[in-house]
């Protein structure tokens, strides 16, 4: 039997991390693919207010486009590009165009954040804080789910235009 040395001390064992490193290349913008990681989902998600906001309002229209009513030869000009406040299901237009609804909302005082918004025709999530894209790969399950349920009330309206012409 073998007895260590009590003046010798053996290098401590690394721990394991359950996530294998990944290479960063500095120059890389893969951020994306690897999750980058927002600190804002916590607060600025909540699946429950976006579900009833989708309920009770019109899908894929900027709300306060359709508020000021702006016609152009006696038909509704609504922009398409549409993006979803994921805190509390407000839709509007994005920040290339004119009224930047969207941005307005975000910008506008709230004691809770209102910073992660979706858009309804790419489905790319973006927070205004960050001022960063992000993926629903970043181990936030709320993305994800909040992501699989708007693609399956689209896929829900969508038949149902289908099925009643």
């Amino acid at each position: 039997m073998r007895v260590k040395e009590p003046t010798k001390v053996l290098p401590e064992k690394a721990k394991r991390s359950k996530r294998p490193t990944i290479p960063h290349d500095e120059d890389s913008s893969d951020d994306i693919a690897v999750g980058f990681t927002c600190q804002h989902i916590s607060h600025a998600v909540s699946v429950n207010h976006v579900k009833r906001a989708i309920s009770e309002n019109l899908w894929s229209v900027c709300s306060e486009c359709l508020k000021e009513r702006r016609f152009c030869d006696g038909q509704p000009v609504l922009p398409s590009d549409i993006w979803l406040c994921l805190k509390c299901g407000f839709q509007g237009c994005g920040k290339n165009s004119e009224s930047q609804h969207s941005l307005k909302h975000f910008k506008s005082w709230r004691t809770e954040l209102h910073c992660i918004i979706i858009s309804l025709s790419t489905w790319i999530i973006w927070c205004y804080e960050c001022d960063e894209k992000l993926s629903t790969h970043c181990n936030k399950k709320v993305l994800a789910q909040i992501v699989d349920f708007l693609q399956k009330h689209v896929s829900k309206t969508q038949t149902s235009k289908f099925s009643s012409c």
